[in-house]
């Protein structure tokens, strides 16, 4: 991460992913390392907790872009799914709120029965 940045360091966390997972980062621009360590870890906890709960015949999409002065993440799977108004959130999702929120980001969690889930975290630049 810290030498070859964070679109290398997706890459290789997704070739030791349990289920097939295809990383685009659309915004190869370094940024601080507080920054990219935020949306590395946050993106291998959810492509972690797909591997754990998204089911064998499932599939992840990681992808990290910048609008602006927004960078963003977006980890999808096309597994199981969950309710997330049922309490479905667990500890993992708690941690990645913390990290986001210490530099001013936020994460949304979509899913339900059957759809497959998409965490999507963003973080203010600058």
């Amino acid at each position: 991460l810290r030498d070859r940045g964070l679109g290398e360091a997706l890459r290789a966390a997704a070739n030791r992913a349990t289920l097939p997972t295809t990383v685009e980062v659309l915004d190869e621009a370094r940024h601080d390392s507080e920054v990219e360590a935020a949306v590395y870890f946050c993106c291998l906890e959810a492509v972690q907790n797909a591997g754990k709960y998204a089911g064998p015949a499932a599939r992840i999409d990681v992808a990290v872009g910048r609008d602006h002065d927004v960078l963003w993440f977006e980890v999808a799977d096309d597994g199981v799914g969950f309710d997330v108004d049922a309490g479905g959130a667990g500890q993992g999702f708690v941690n990645m709120r913390d990290r986001l929120g210490a530099l001013g980001g936020d994460l949304t969690v979509a899913s339900s029965p059957t759809s497959g889930s998409t965490v999507r975290g963003t973080i203010p630049l600058g």
